[in-house]
């Protein structure tokens, strides 16, 4: 198993993901833009698999 078919397969994807974009948000537009947009949508969701997975609650609860 290479570390891309790890990495994909994970469930650590979502956390990476976010680090990502708040990388690009740290950076020099346009590419802070982009991170700033992806942000503003992806914030809530984020916010609510980490409440489901470490908290319990919502629909990501297991």
């Amino acid at each position: 198993m290479s570390l891309l078919d790890f990495l994909s397969s994970s469930r650590l994807v979502p956390v990476l993901g976010t680090i990502y974009l708040v990388y690009l948000a740290s950076q020099p537009p346009p590419a802070r833009w982009v991170g700033l947009g992806c942000l503003a949508v992806i914030a809530p969701l984020a916010v609510g698999w980490l409440l489901g997975r470490f908290a319990g609650v919502g629909p990501w609860a297991e």
